[in-house]
């Protein structure tokens, strides 16, 4: 009868001491181990690729919660049962009659520690064993529950003396099994919920053995597991492989914009193969499953590969990079150095990690961090470079790149590929980030151009032509944006007053920045000195008592065409008929006085009033004319201001290449 038992010494000394096993490390050593079905499955694959099989079939029936995994490997009889499978801790590789390579295949053996049979109790209450070899048919049942009571009975044993478990015979042997090995999992403990799709994907990427080129074909219901399963080839962008290049083919030509041929070898010599790709933006990474809202997998990785089987799912936990590059990485490396067969075993119990402090990990982590940098290195011009491609699709900004000269093209390439690779919630703010990236360019090239005029007594005539021809197209163009923005300010502000009247909100807007009411009420310093002048006048005359700033701020000196005014903007609650004669007085005077203290003439001194359009300055606007006084409302200042803005526009849209080009750029409609 077979029994699961552990593995003994085969002498024993006269030693009044001795240690022993007990059942209960069957707890540490696997039933605990595995959390995942995906896990659980490798473990079987991995042995019937020990056993040389070609052909592995699992089949998942979840309304059943069952799993059956069948093998046409060599099988096993009772003695390979009794003294391999069932002997927790066997090892083949320390077997002098066995080969660490298979018979038939000549495979390296994935297989060390001898516990990864436990791990079907992981996911399972119960485990049927078929296997059939050279005519030799065993079968045998597995139940957790009874192996979990046979180490209680053990634990509570007063006795010395350690349990053994006893499975049970089954004859009930499939016909169809004439050699191989039939497993099949029933009373699931982990519910099989996740999908065939991603189970399929999740196996795909645990062996890189699978295909003809192996001889070793998975199936999962029927359906043969590939590479292209693992499902993330078709996503890389930038590939870069070591020695083994044949991923170059398995990417989509469509997606992938280059490949870099790197040698496999780490500082000391070992030999490494893979490839590390980045994708076009992060959430490619991110791998949902519809209908499973708790399930997704992280594909930001880089998995280690030992002997065709996952070793450890992701090294980049191991290397701590945070640069951003590192968001956008996927990829496999495969280190079979870490498993050589007269060397101590660098993996962990449970086959999922490997111990970090291994000098073999850290050689290879050590050839992982030069790959990293070199990639980091690499990785944004390629961005900007495929950007850069993409930008110049659009025929306008193309037009702008060729004109350059050829040794001002690599900074336009980095600029062009920033600008597209920026996220943006709307493809119209695009539009901006390119008008304002190409006047800035032209605007450093310009600069750049007055450097090497140097002493324009020794530069030659073109050149100093050119430059001042260049600069006079980026300040046109520059004057072109800052007016084209502030009318959009103004038609803003426009509406608001049209439709509300002017708040306090409103008022204190327009009345900080005068020019949304008139272009021409921004200040020189001349200005400021005089009207410096004028409110200290003010201030004497008592105007200013109460809120001096507030009430400074709506006095304005500026130059007319035809000489100076003062500009008073008043309050929308501020009574229309209070003190109006003496207010008139006063402001006529304080003009007269600065202008004259400033040495100017007063021939041509204006005040100008600008008030709400309310019913009680309307009546009054009649008496402020007969004083001499002008005055204007704010809605008619803010529609001249508009027409004005929309004036220069006109006028500046026909002047200079680089106005033309943002010109282009706003009314064409290749970035809608």
């Amino acid at each position: 009868m077979s029994q699961l038992e552990p593995e003994s010494t085969e002498s024993e000394s006269d030693s009044p001491y001795k240690m022993s096993l007990s059942l209960n490390v069957l707890n540490h050593l696997g039933l605990n181990l595995y959390s995942n079905v995906p896990a659980v499955l490798s473990e079987a694959v991995a042995n019937a690729w020990d056993a040389d099989a070609e052909n592995v079939d699992v089949d998942i029936y979840p309304d059943e919660e069952k799993i059956v995994i069948v093998d046409d490997g060599q099988g096993m009889d009772a003695e390979d049962v009794n003294e391999r499978y069932l002997r927790v801790g066997y090892r083949r590789r320390r077997d002098d009659e066995r080969s660490n390579r298979t018979p038939k295949h000549d495979r390296p053996v994935m297989g060390r520690k001898g516990i990864g049979k436990l791990s079907l109790l992981s996911v399972a209450e119960t485990v049927d064993v078929y296997t059939a070899k050279d005519g030799d048919q065993n079968g045998f049942r597995m139940q957790l529950s009874e192996i979990q009571r046979a180490i209680g009975e053990e634990e509570s044993s007063s006795g010395v003396q350690q349990q053994q478990y006893v499975p049970t015979q089954l004859d009930d042997f499939p016909d169809e099994l004439t050699k191989g090995t039939k497993i099949v999992l029933t009373d699931l403990t982990k519910r099989v919920h996740t999908t065939e799709h991603a189970l399929r994907k999740r196996l795909a990427r645990r062996f890189s053995i699978l295909g003809t080129e192996y001889d070793f074909t998975v199936r999962i219901n029927g359906e043969e597991v590939t590479a292209t399963d693992r499902d993330y080839f078709h996503k890389v962008q930038f590939l870069w492989t070591f020695e083994d290049h044949h991923y170059r083919d398995l990417c989509r030509d469509s997606k992938l914009e280059a490949h870099e041929e790197r040698e496999g070898k780490t500082p000391d010599g070992y030999e490494v193969s893979g490839w590390i790709g980045t994708v076009e933006k992060p959430s490619d990474l991110v791998e949902d499953y519809p209908g499973h809202d708790t399930e997704a997998d992280d594909l930001n990785k880089i998995s280690l590969m030992v002997r065709g089987r996952m070793a450890k799912p992701d090294l980049l936990e191991s290397v701590n990079d945070s640069r951003m590059f590192s968001k956008y990485l996927v990829g496999e490396i495969h280190a079979d150095f870490l498993d050589y067969d007269d060397q101590e075993d660098i993996a962990t119990s449970n086959r999922e990690d490997v111990v970090k402090e291994d000098p073999r990990y850290q050689e290879l982590l050590d050839f992982l961090r030069i790959q990293l940098s070199h990639i980091a290195g690499k990785w944004n011009d390629l961005r900007n470079q495929q950007a850069s491609r993409e930008a110049r699709q659009i025929g306008i900004v193309d037009m702008w790149y060729e004109s350059l000269e050829p040794e001002q093209r690599e900074r336009a390439q980095s600029l062009l590929g920033k600008i597209s690779r920026m996220s943006v919630k709307d493809e119209s703010d695009r539009k901006e980030l390119f008008k304002y990236g190409i006047l800035a360019f032209e605007n450093l090239k310009y600069q750049e151009k007055i450097d090497s005029v140097g002493d324009l007594t020794e530069a030659d005539g073109r050149t100093i032509s050119r430059t001042l021809s260049d600069l006079d197209d980026v300040e046109t163009s520059q004057h072109q944006q800052m007016v084209s923005h502030r009318k959009k300010v103004v038609d803003a502000f426009l509406s608001r007053v049209e439709q509300e009247g002017v708040d306090d909100e409103t008022f204190v807007h327009l009345r900080e920045h005068p020019w949304l009411l008139n272009p021409a009420w921004e200040q020189s310093p001349v200005d400021e000195e005089l009207q410096k002048t004028v409110k200290n006048h003010l201030s004497e005359a008592g105007h200013f008592d109460g809120e001096v700033d507030a009430c400074e701020s709506t006095i304005r000196c500026v130059r007319a065409a035809s000489g100076y005014t003062l500009v008073a903007l008043r309050h929308p609650t501020e009574p229309a008929n209070s003190g109006l004669h003496e207010l008139v007085d006063t402001f006529e005077d304080a003009l007269e006085h600065g202008l004259e203290e400033e040495g100017y003439d007063t021939q041509f001194a204006d005040v100008v009033f600008v008030v709400p359009d309310t019913e009680t300055w309307s009546e009054l606007e009649g008496l402020l004319k007969k004083r001499g006084i002008v005055v204007k409302k704010y809605k008619d200042l803010l529609r001249g201001t508009s027409r004005v803005y929309q004036s220069r526009t006109s006028q500046d849209s026909r002047n200079g290449r680089v106005s033309r080009l943002l010109n282009q750029i706003d009314d064409g409609d290749v970035f809608d």
